[in-house]
């Protein structure tokens, strides 16, 4: 094994990690929309998770987009190796993964 290899190891760290980050942003975007949704500002239900079925789902399509960003920086790790770019690699599945997310979450907004 070479010694640049360890280096493909930053692949799926910073895919997972700024997953984490866009996932987050996101849902907290989303907990400041639900109550102008749901009943206007006076409205008892302030968080995604309040709103029937709606932040269950939520919850769940961010773990599954943070599961998708780790295997998926894995995989990119595996076939490109730890040639330059692997921080620019993991960014992009990264954004690849949040807009899943996001995509996602409109969704679900027009659903429920």
């Amino acid at each position: 094994m070479s010694a640049a290899r360890p280096a493909a190891i930053w692949t799926p760290l910073v895919a997972f990690g700024a997953t984490a980050a866009g996932v987050l942003v996101l849902f907290i975007a989303n907990r400041l929309v639900t109550p102008l949704l749901f009943g206007g500002p006076g409205s008892s239900c302030a968080a995604p998770d309040c709103a029937l079925g709606l932040g269950v789902w939520m919850i769940v399509g961010a773990f599954a987009a943070l599961c998708l960003a780790f295997v998926a920086g894995i995989v990119v790790a595996a076939v490109r190796g730890s040639r330059p770019g692997v921080v620019r690699r993991g960014l992009i599945v990264a954004a690849c993964c949040a807009l899943g997310y996001l995509v996602e979450s409109a969704v679900l907004w027009v659903i429920f």
